[in-house]
């Protein structure tokens, strides 16, 4: 397939991928800029010198032949045909051949970094997805050493919590026994004080109601004794009167 300006002009080529070498945009736009002007002209200078020598040879053909050998009459040479200048083909074809060269290079170069990029994305993307497998599973089993961790601490702490609230349990027990019994051997030894007051205030009472008993009933003796000696005392005056 002939190469056109239309294909140089339209041709595309892919920028290479990051920290690739490649070449530089504007230079390569320039360049092909010229060679498309470089064909154009080549091709339209070229046509023209086919439609020339076309022309030429349909009028060679289309000469009569000269007819009699009696009296010959020199015909005029026929014009000169103009040839296609050997330096302009072959510049030409140089020209067309560096063009297709050049494009061939430039076609080969995207195909060579489109594969690149293509083989890079593909060596990227599987080092992305192994890392990401890797990270996810590192952090699964990172979550998973973590409740694990924490289901032991948390179970450590209960045990803990319980066997501390156990202990704090029992001591409130020995210590409420300890209070009760405390408390119940106070009130003991105050009843029995209190029973003892008690005992030695009837033995009070006693003695004392025994004491009273005892004087009142001696008062009350001498009181009769006395009452029955004034009478007896009287008597006897009256009698010495």
């Amino acid at each position: 397939m002939p190469l056109t300006p239309a294909d140089v002009h339209n041709v595309v080529f892919k920028k290479p991928p990051i920290g690739k070498r490649g070449y530089d945009e504007d230079e390569v736009d320039a360049f092909l800029d010229v060679v498309e002007a470089e064909l154009a002209r080549l091709i339209e200078e070229n046509n023209e010198l086919r439609a020339t020598a076309g022309r030429a040879v349909a009028r060679t053909e289309e000469r009569p032949e000269a007819a009699a050998p009696a009296a010959p009459v020199a015909a005029p040479p026929p014009p000169p045909v103009q040839q296609p200048r050997e330096d302009d083909s072959a510049r030409a074809s140089r020209m067309l051949a560096l063009a297709t060269e050049t494009a061939d290079r430039y076609v080969n170069e995207a195909k060579t970094q489109a594969e690149q990029m293509l083989s890079g994305a593909k060596t990227n993307s599987e080092r992305l997805m192994t890392e990401a497998r890797t990270k996810s599973e590192q952090m699964v089993a990172e979550a998973k050493h973590r409740a694990d961790s924490m289901m032991g601490d948390a179970r450590t702490r209960a045990e803990t919590v319980e066997r501390e609230a156990r202990a704090k349990a029992a001591a409130l027990d020995q210590d409420a026994e300890r209070r009760h019994v405390e408390v119940m051997g106070s009130l003991e030894e105050k009843r029995s004080s209190l029973e003892r007051k008690i005992e030695e205030l009837r033995t009070f009472e006693r003695e004392y109601r025994t004491r009273l008993r005892s004087y009142l009933e001696s008062h009350l003796r001498d009181l009769d004794n006395r009452g029955s000696a004034e009478p007896a005392a009287a008597g006897r005056q009256n009698q010495h009167a």
